[in-house]
């Protein structure tokens, strides 16, 4: 009884299938080929070598991770904590705010049909929203959506909106924004066609700003000329007035405008009429060439056309009136004799 073969064929010749040896009487298996030594050397170098480089990149990433040591993670950790404190910072800012309860008055479709916009959707500056949330705003209305975004750009207006629908607002907001607290310049000029609104105006600047370092000026005809170059001495960057005034302060030397970027007409219809609209005009040639103009009225007759065609450059047109008077009002007029006047209004106001 033979035993089995301990060897593959042709080694040694004590395998099955034939080989050099005595061990098969047969002699060698012709179809029989022998595996090149080279070859299987060859393969074994090239396994050895990838699993060397492979303990090689792991060896690296070990040494890069303990090169960065705890301080990687603990800054991983800080990094968290600090975002989770800016969310949270940027929710705690609007709890501290001290809001006015809110308007319950009934409001018409000239303040609620907007677009839905939020006044954190222009990228205000935050003291700049916490004022206008202090101010009791909510949310833009339909002259401030369509304004404030186009004159954050640099770009002049054209808008016509009725009054009491946020006009005010609606370039206060752009002109504070846009405004350096840190250039002690004037850098904005509202004009206004009378003493009582640049009083108003003012006021709303100074409400909206508050949280802001701007420095607001009022000057109009009928005060003391005196008091407001002293005025002008110290830093101002917003200026409202009545245009003969301001003049006069330019052309006194005292009131420079070289640097206002941006001049502001309220109630442009009553600004451009023969009376103011001289004054506009020279005042416009103290302010720099590459100024930003937004006019704002109810009505424009033809003289803004011809303003606009002579001063404006490429401006955007706002017209949100298809009416002269605010839905849910009625307008009665009572045609009397001068003499009549009084007695009228006293027959009115009786029935009130």
């Amino acid at each position: 009884m033979h035993a089995r073969g301990r060897y593959p064929p042709g080694i040694h010749g004590g395998g099955r299938g034939g080989g050099m040896g005595s061990g098969n009487p047969s002699g060698p298996n012709p179809n029989f080929q022998y595996r090149n030594p080279n070859q299987q050397q060859y393969v074994q170098r090239n396994v050895g070598q990838s699993h060397q480089q492979f303990q090689q990149q792991n060896q690296q990433q070990w040494l890069r991770r303990n090169q960065a040591g705890p301080d990687s993670a603990v800054d991983e950790v800080e990094k968290t904590v600090q975002s989770e404190a800016v969310d949270s910072s940027s929710q705690d800012w609007k709890a501290r705010l001290k809001i006015p309860p809110p308007d319950t008055r009934y409001r018409t479709e000239d303040v609620t049909a907007t677009k839905g916009n939020e006044f954190e959707d222009y990228f205000l500056k935050r003291e700049l929203l916490m004022g206008i949330y202090e101010k009791g705003f909510e949310r833009p209305s339909p002259i401030q959506e369509e304004s404030i975004p186009i004159a954050l750009t640099g770009s002049d207006i054209l808008a016509r909106a009725k009054n009491g629908t946020g006009k005010t607002a609606a370039f206060c907001i752009p002109a504070l924004e846009k405004i350096d607290q840190d250039n002690n310049v004037i850098q904005v000029v509202i004009l206004v066609p009378t003493r009582e609104l640049a009083l108003q105006t003012s006021q709303v600047c100074k409400e909206l700003g508050k949280h802001l370092k701007i420095q607001v000026m009022v000057t109009t005809g009928g005060t003391s000329l005196k008091d407001d170059i002293m005025r002008l001495y110290q830093p101002v960057h917003l200026l409202v007035g009545t245009p003969g005034r301001i003049l006069d302060l330019s052309k006194k030397g005292v009131c420079i405008l070289k640097d206002c970027s941006m001049l502001v007409m309220d109630e442009a219809d009553k600004l451009l009429s023969p009376e103011f609209q001289p004054s506009i005009e020279q005042l416009i040639h103290f302010m720099p060439l590459n100024r930003q103009i937004l006019l704002f009225s109810a009505t424009f007759p033809v003289t803004v056309k011809d303003f606009k065609d002579r001063y404006l450059q490429k401006p955007y047109i706002i017209n949100l009136m298809d009416e002269l008077t605010l839905k849910g009002i009625t307008q009665y007029y009572a045609f009397v004799e001068e003499r009549q006047k009084v007695h009228c209004l006293n027959t009115l106001f009786s029935k009130v």
